[in-house]
């Protein structure tokens, strides 16, 4: 069976405006905290992304580097595109770390 991939709807126009976040939640894991950065999204409340796996390359990250995100921080996230599998697979455009 093939893989479903479903765009997530970004709004927002103007220069340098992400629009709304696809999703803010939590690091539950990390996975791979290299380039690119790769985590696990825990979402409160629970929404289609929970336990989301997130990719997102390193320049694409605000308020931290790579390095020092851990599982607690508080997190937004804006990606295009996320499979419909369980759990979902996302390519993050921007990662904004919130409160660590």
């Amino acid at each position: 069976m093939g893989l479903v991939v479903a765009g997530v709807a970004l709004a927002g126009c103007g220069g340098g405006d992400k629009g709304e976040p696809a999703a803010e939640g939590t690091v539950s894991m990390v996975q791979d905290p290299g380039d690119p950065f790769v985590f696990v999204l825990s979402t409160e409340p629970q929404n289609g992304l929970n336990n989301a796996i997130i990719t997102v390359d390193a320049r694409n990250i605000e308020g931290a580097e790579p390095s020092e995100i851990a599982r607690g921080d508080k997190v937004k996230v804006w990606a295009e595109v996320c499979t419909q599998s369980i759990p979902a697979q996302c390519q993050a455009t921007a990662l904004e770390v919130l409160d660590r």
